[in-house]
């Protein structure tokens, strides 16, 4: 399975976060973190996705799969 960003910065920017400084501080994140997810460098592990699926509603699955946001 590949990770897909494009799932996380849509979600993001539904909801209001356009800067990768907006969803660190909404996932309560390092900048750096949220840099390298939103860029694709690496995927979030087990924490980062139970945060981005608190915060955005985007599960695990819908990031790794390219399943519709």
């Amino acid at each position: 399975m590949a990770y897909t960003p494009a799932h996380l910065i849509a979600a993001a920017q539904t909801h209001g976060d356009h800067t990768t400084a907006e969803i660190a501080r909404r996932l309560g994140v390092p900048y750096v973190s949220a840099y390298r997810w939103v860029t694709g460098r690496h995927a979030p592990g087990p924490d980062g996705l139970a945060a981005i699926e608190r915060a955005y509603g985007v599960t695990a699955a819908t990031i790794f799969t390219g399943e519709a946001a």
